[in-house]
């Protein structure tokens, strides 16, 4: 058994000729001269509503179904002294806050992407960290944490359309970790088409004001029609490497009680490590204590290492690449 929904009733008086009119299941013209459209539903095909309450969750498979499982983040305290989230939280209040200017404009459902970008280790998933603390705290926000290694787009849109938001849940932040979607020198990856349709909103997957806040490694790789579309994703915000400063401070932090000497200071905040992230800083103090090795050797082992990296990335390049290379 099944059943019909109306899709669509328009009056043929106030259409214009040439208007279009979509597909449908059924359609029947009335006595009124009115066109309603409708759409067949399947009981089986039904997914049951998911009850969704106020703090930080993230999906997960429970006995073969999706389901929201509670998530609390440790605090990354080695991070937190350079990694600075205010321009993004500013960007999100201000989005939450102003919601009339979406209705203003005919946008029935308020939706606002953002975009992480930088390379891997530079503090991504830190900034995803804080923000989700922060706004856990929030009696009317529901965080919903999405790992795109473990599920596709088409099975997070049907999750997600079967929300039923409660204990007074009225605002969505989707996290939305390493999104895809690339193109390799001349050859273009078409974007998944759930994906796009999620971001777009087409289906009505979002029932109340949904702010998309994601991360990549590599936008330079991506479709345009995927990160150079407004409304899909509406800020590209940089997530870069720590300065000359921050190494020092980071490689002080690591260090712990051992204060590193003055030409190792020197070193880490010099030009020569303009690409380290907190894990190389962190890799070669665990370097130096294991191997026995004095820590500026290790720094300087990286500064080869990454070089070599980087050479041996830009020959891969010249001569096209597999799929594991951006992995």
């Amino acid at each position: 058994m099944g059943y019909f929904t109306i899709k669509a009733k328009t009056n043929l008086d106030e259409m214009e000729i040439g208007s279009k009119i979509a597909e449908s299941d059924f359609s029947i013209l009335t006595q009124n001269n009115s066109f309603i459209q409708m759409e067949y539903h399947d009981d089986e095909d039904e997914t049951p509503a998911y009850d969704v309450k106020p703090g930080i969750w993230t999906i997960q498979k429970v006995m073969g179904k999706l389901s929201l499982v509670p998530t609390s983040f440790v605090k990354d305290d080695i991070l937190s002294s350079f990694v600075h989230t205010k321009n993004i939280t500013d960007k999100i209040d201000c989005f939450f806050n102003k919601l009339d200017v979406y209705k203003k404009y005919g946008i029935e459902v308020p939706k606002r992407g953002i975009l992480l970008y930088g390379p891997a280790g530079t503090g991504k998933t830190t900034v995803l960290n804080k923000v989700a603390q922060q706004y856990q705290t929030d009696s009317k926000t529901a965080i919903v944490v999405w790992t795109t290694d473990k599920f596709e787009a088409f099975e997070i849109k049907d999750f997600v359309k079967s929300f039923n938001y409660t204990d007074g849940v009225e605002k969505l932040i989707l996290i939305v970790e390493d999104i895809g979607g690339i193109e390799i020198d001349q050859t273009r990856l078409r974007s998944d088409s759930s994906l796009l349709s999620l971001l777009d909103n087409q289906e009505k997957t979002f029932k109340i004001p949904v702010l998309i806040l994601a991360t990549t490694n590599f936008p330079e790789a991506f479709l345009g029609n995927l990160t150079n579309r407004p409304q899909r994703f509406d800020d590209k915000i940089e997530v870069g490497y720590p300065d000359g400063n921050q190494r020092k401070e980071l490689l002080k932090f690591f260090s712990k009680n051992k204060d590193p000497e003055e030409e190792t200071l020197s070193l880490i905040s010099s030009n020569k490590c303009s690409e380290f992230t907190p894990a190389h800083i962190k890799e070669a103090i665990i370097r130096s204590a294991i191997y026995d090795k004095e820590l500026k050797e290790t720094i300087s082992e990286i500064i080869k290492e990454i070089d070599k990296y980087k050479k041996a990335f830009s020959k891969q390049k010249s001569v096209g690449m597999g799929f594991s290379d951006y992995e």
